[in-house]
């Protein structure tokens, strides 16, 4: 009989998951960018500085739900 290790590595997610991953990120982007650019930019600062901070912003959300999904499964 096998028996998985507790801290057994969690199986390599497929392609369709990787794509969705992918879509996921790129949905949340271009909202943050729409935001910043809409509300933010006419405001404070220039429209580089915006995308920079939106693509970050995008990056922490997209990890923080990717760690939330696997603590999950």
């Amino acid at each position: 009989m096998q028996q998985k290790s507790p801290r057994a590595k969690p199986p390599p997610s497929s392609t369709g998951a990787e794509i969705r991953w992918l879509l996921l990120f790129l949905g949340i982007f271009i909202v943050i960018t729409y935001c910043m650019l809409r509300f933010v930019v006419p405001l404070h600062f220039n429209d580089r500085i915006a995308v920079m901070i939106s693509a970050i912003l995008s990056g922490v959300i997209w990890i923080l739900a990717r760690g939330a999904s696997i603590k999950r499964a």
